[in-house]
């Protein structure tokens, strides 16, 4: 039920989220692309260990945006 009335006012006041996967090699402009989606301006960044999660802003939707670092350092060996 609970779930009925979540829906019913996300409709009529138009709040939407999502969730986006930023993924690809190394050095490519994944984290840069993220902060300037949330800064609005190009930022010095350092290579991502790991990955950074941010929540972005866009009109009425809320992004939570999951930049994964590229390093060959942490993919996995065959």
């Amino acid at each position: 039920m609970g779930i009925v009335f979540t829906r019913l006012f996300s409709s009529l006041f138009g709040n939407k989220e999502g969730r986006i996967l930023v993924l690809g090699l190394d050095n490519a402009g994944k984290t840069t692309i993220l902060y300037r989606l949330q800064m609005g301006e190009v930022m010095s960044t350092i290579p991502t260990i790991g990955f950074n999660v941010e929540t972005v802003q866009y009109n009425n939707i809320k992004f939570q945006v999951w930049d994964l670092g590229g390093q060959t350092s942490i993919r996995r060996k065959s």
